[in-house]
């Protein structure tokens, strides 16, 4: 069992139930971050807004594990589809995450000598069985991430063909990076609110709504951790 969970959400659209739910907690500074601090049972949960892309997401998970010794985290969020058996608000959890505009070669082969970051199985079983209790699709993984907004779908199948991944986002292998030099375990889970053709416009009717699904399912993933 873990006492204090740490919950990453790169928006404040993926981020305001979550708020909502920690009512009872208290804003606190952390660093230019503000780490929202709550109680969920017996346990810490400590909630943040990263910002978009990998540099936010990396440094907000590593100042939860120094500031608050973050036992574990959790990084809820949306994704766009790049498999086309995805639909809109599908879960993905990740079984492993890599970058997909970063050559592997260059951590896999020098420090930190690993390129895919991998998720606890056993946060992603209970990830998984939360799912299927509230009779939600549930897909597990591989996650891309990278820093770039991509609806486009040839560039969508491109990054496929090259990474085998099923879902693309912009946070996710960064907080699997970051727990991975910590040592300590993590789970990404993740709504899709676009699938491979989508639009602009279809991103923006649906991110909103998935957004709040994977919270949902965040917040009771923490309470059972």
């Amino acid at each position: 069992m873990y006492q204090t969970i740490g919950i990453i959400c790169a928006m404040e659209k993926e981020f305001a139930l979550i708020r909502e739910s920690l009512a009872g907690g208290h804003p606190e500074p952390m660093g230019r971050f503000t780490a929202y601090v709550g109680q969920s049972g017996d346990k810490t949960i400590i909630a943040a807004v990263s910002g978009i892309g990998k540099v936010n997401a990396a440094v907000c998970a590593q100042m939860m594990i120094w500031q608050y010794h973050a036992q574990a985290i959790i990084n809820s969020g949306v994704c766009g589809a790049l498999d086309a058996g995805l639909h809109r608000m599908d879960i993905v959890l990740a079984d492993e995450l890599l970058y997909h505009d970063l050559e592997e070669s260059h951590i896999r082969d020098d420090f930190p000598h690993c390129s895919r970051f991998h998720a606890d199985p056993q946060f992603n079983g209970l990830a998984d069985s939360i799912c299927r209790e509230e009779g939600v699709p549930c897909v597990h993984g591989r996650i891309v991430t990278g820093d770039a907004f991509i609806l486009d779908a040839q560039i969508k199948s491109a990054i496929a063909a090259r990474t085998g991944g099923i879902a693309l986002e912009m946070e996710g292998a960064a907080v699997g990076h970051s727990c991975f030099l910590a040592d300590i375990p993590f789970v990404v889970l993740r709504c899709v609110s676009d699938g491979i053709a989508d639009s602009e416009l279809d991103y923006n009717a649906f991110a909103a709504q998935a957004a709040r699904r994977c919270a949902h399912l965040a917040l009771r993933l923490a309470a059972q951790m």
